[in-house]
């Protein structure tokens, strides 16, 4: 009788000890898919609101191509614009993207060594063979031969667009995929039963999160221009860090420009021309999802433009202007499991978006990074009404994101 009690208990530890190493192989691959699946999928959900409002804030510069060769005295104008950004409709989806990998022999033997005469596989690595065997259920029930057994949607939503869509990764389509996988008759008899097992218990949705539709996005900045040497003008803007909302989230940012007079070089003036080139910086913190994304973003931008300015009359000019953009832009996101995943694995309570006794949430981050260079050709045309020391500009620049601008300044 003590022997079979014994044997019980050995029967049930050995259980729970297999039952908890399922688990620990299902969470790290529902880590490794996650990270995958941001970096593929997350990464261009958010990247467009970097983008508009970078280039919401690189603009505004001048309103007109006037600079005195010499002044008595240093002048002012200080001014505070306005910025209107239209949001392109492709900037409102992207199409979505499955992580997958071919198969190849070549590539599990990063896993362990296949010995082929006795049909066996010695793994060195399990945690990596999942994640590889799962890559290639991916790109087998997608694009290989049993295409259809996993779909993936057409598109999905970016964070300025409001569509949500989903992975759906069916139990018994997976188990399906790994029983066709060609190396898995070479896997030991527990492995393929720690395989099916992990499967069974893996997450069979992943939440591609909608936006907040976004069609426009405004910005304001300070600005001050000061003149002038040589016929040359500096110009300074500064706007400390301010929330702008869920899905903008606090934005600050600060530029330094030079602007030279062409025309006084000019014999007979009936125009005014002008060269700028400012360089300007911007820092972008956000938080994402239920899950609380966290994105940083610090972007760089350089322009160069030639302006052009003609005065009619005492109140009213004309400017219009060219001008080349390059920016560089790095992002860091801190990001945790989808709460969908979270509570499928049982590290959330069902429903509950936060941490319960007992239910400890994902306490392990993950970190992703992206570096994007980018130019842009833009042109602008504008008008600007002045009265005494007042003036009230009006502009629109055309390029590959549209902006209307406006600014009101005072002058001494």
């Amino acid at each position: 009788m003590k022997k079979l009690i014994y044997c019980l208990y050995l029967l049930l530890g050995m259980s729970a000890v297999a039952n908890a190493q399922t688990q620990s192989y299902t969470y790290e691959l529902a880590r490794s898919f996650s990270q995958s699946l941001f970096e593929n999928n997350g990464v261009p959900f958010m990247q467009p609101v970097v983008k508009v409002i970078n280039a919401t804030s690189n603009s505004r510069f001048y309103n007109q191509a006037y600079v005195p060769k010499k002044v008595s005295k240093p002048y002012y104008r200080i001014s505070v614009n306005g910025m209107y950004g239209m949001v392109n409709p492709a900037d409102k989806t992207y199409e979505p993207y499955m992580p997958r990998e071919q198969f190849s022999f070549e590539d599990i033997g990063r896993y362990g060594q296949i010995d082929f005469a006795n049909q066996t596989f010695n793994v060195t690595d399990t945690a990596g063979l999942i994640f590889y065997f799962f890559k290639n259920l991916m790109y087998d029930g997608i694009e290989g031969a049993n295409a259809g057994a996993i779909q993936v949607p057409r598109e999905a939503s970016t964070a300025l667009g409001d569509k949500e869509s989903y992975f759906d990764l069916p139990t018994e389509n997976l188990e399906m995929l790994a029983e066709n996988h060609p190396a898995y008759q070479f896997l030991p008899e527990d492995m393929r039963d720690s395989l099916l097992a992990v499967l069974e218990q893996f997450p069979d949705r992943f939440t591609l999160y909608a936006g907040n539709n976004i069609d426009a996005v405004f910005a304001a900045v300070p600005q001050i221009e000061i003149g002038s040497l040589y016929g040359t003008e500096l110009l300074v803007r500064f706007i400390p860090p301010l929330d702008y909302g869920e899905t903008i989230g606090k934005f600050a940012f600060w530029g330094i420009g030079l602007k030279h007079s062409l025309s006084q070089y000019f014999k007979d003036r009936s125009f005014d021309a002008a060269i700028q080139l400012v360089y300007q910086g911007t820092s972008l913190e956000n938080e994402i999802g239920v899950t609380k994304a966290e994105l940083t973003s610090n972007a760089t931008f350089l322009n160069g433009s030639l302006q052009f300015s003609k005065e009619f009359g005492e109140h009213i000019v004309a400017y219009t202007g060219l001008s080349y953009e390059t920016v560089s832009i790095t992002s860091e996101y801190v990001y945790k499991l989808p709460v969908e995943v979270q509570w499928q694995l049982g590290l959330l309570e069902q429903g509950k978006q936060e941490p319960t006794p007992g239910f400890p949430g994902d306490q392990n981050p993950q970190k992703s990074e992206l570096t994007l260079d980018d130019s842009n050709l833009k042109y602008k045309i504008g008008v600007m009404g002045r009265w005494n020391n007042l003036g009230l500009a009006l502009d629109y620049n055309f390029s590959n994101f549209d902006i209307l601008s406006f600014g009101l300044e005072y002058s001494f």
